[in-house]
């Protein structure tokens, strides 16, 4: 999966495209490469629940090469991973998220999978675009955007996990 060149097509091929390209004339982006926005996408689309079906509407179509893919596949696997271990929607028993996480990647039976996590990717493409480009104008936009973003994130999935409790749980494993 993670071996072979990638391709962002259809309308998430110009979304990609639109969040890689400079927002003002200083180059600055918000995402450097198409290979950023595939590496946080699924984690967004999985976090936001939002999966999105392959887009073949028009020819729009942006790449990422198996060069960057090989190179980067640890953290590409530790996403993969990590959604199949806790997408229980997607498959409620646990040891056989463990068999999808670990045994079945790369194998035919792995293929629905892998199907599942491009859907997340493809959604967590939508979502990106929608927080962060919709209604930009000019750079401070983009900006406002994105921390907004941001600190939406972060209330929305840290504001569960307290300081507190990572302390408690530090003490029980102290003992």
């Amino acid at each position: 999966m993670f071996d072979k060149e990638y391709s962002f097509r259809g309308s998430h091929a110009a979304k990609v495209i639109k969040m890689t390209a400079s927002f003002d004339q200083k180059n600055n982006k918000i995402f450097a490469r198409n290979f950023d926005v595939y590496l946080l996408a699924p984690i967004v689309g999985f976090m936001y629940g939002r999966d999105a079906p392959l887009d073949r509407e028009n020819n729009e179509k942006t790449d990422i090469f198996p060069d960057i893919l090989i190179r980067e596949k640890n953290d590409l696997m530790f996403n993969y991973r990590l959604i199949m271990l806790l997408d229980k929607d997607y498959e409620p028993d646990f040891n056989e998220r463990i068999n999808k996480a670990f045994r079945y990647y790369g194998s035919p039976k792995a293929q629905p999978d892998e199907e599942r996590y491009d859907s997340y990717v493809r959604g967590g493409v939508d979502v990106l675009y929608e927080k962060i480009m919709e209604g930009a104008i000019n750079p401070d936009d983009y900006l406002k955007n994105l921390y907004d973003f941001m600190e939406e994130f972060d209330e929305r999935y840290n504001s569960i996990v307290s300081t507190d409790s990572i302390l408690d749980l530090c003490k029980l494993a102290g003992g």
